[in-house]
């Protein structure tokens, strides 16, 4: 019987120079949430956090930045953040559904894109063609 032998060679690597080892990453991008504040008293009262930006992303137009955001803003964020994503979502889905062959058959599918008015008493029916 031939012998296992588990095989140890190393990938061929570039030798790494001390800016490579001690370096900024290529692209980084550090976000530090910290130093809550309380400010107000009874019901107007509420907190803020500083939120430390450091990158070297072409996208951001600073490469260093400091705010103070309330919660309300982190739930703004989010809720905007899902709002994008459930459009993509919605538009993906009815791309993928239009796409599909037997799909495009459906009744169903060419009221909910043509008609104006969608007539949920509908009967199901297969659309035939011209």
């Amino acid at each position: 019987m031939a012998e296992t032998v588990a095989d140890t060679r190393r990938l061929i690597t570039k030798p790494q120079n001390l800016n490579d080892a001690y370096g900024p990453p290529s692209n980084f991008l550090e976000i530090d949430v910290s130093n809550p504040q309380t400010v107000g008293v009874g019901r107007g009262r509420f907190t803020t956090y500083e939120i430390r930006v450091k990158t070297n992303l072409p996208i951001f137009k600073l490469k260093e930045s400091t705010v103070r955001r309330r919660y309300s803003d982190f739930e703004w964020l989010r809720s905007e953040l899902e709002r994008e994503s459930k459009v993509r979502m919605i538009r993906n889905t009815v791309l993928k559904v239009a796409g599909h062959p037997l799909a495009q058959n459906e009744r169903c599918l060419h009221m909910f894109l043509q008609d104006e008015i969608i007539d949920k008493s509908y009967t199901p029916s297969k659309i035939r063609h011209a």
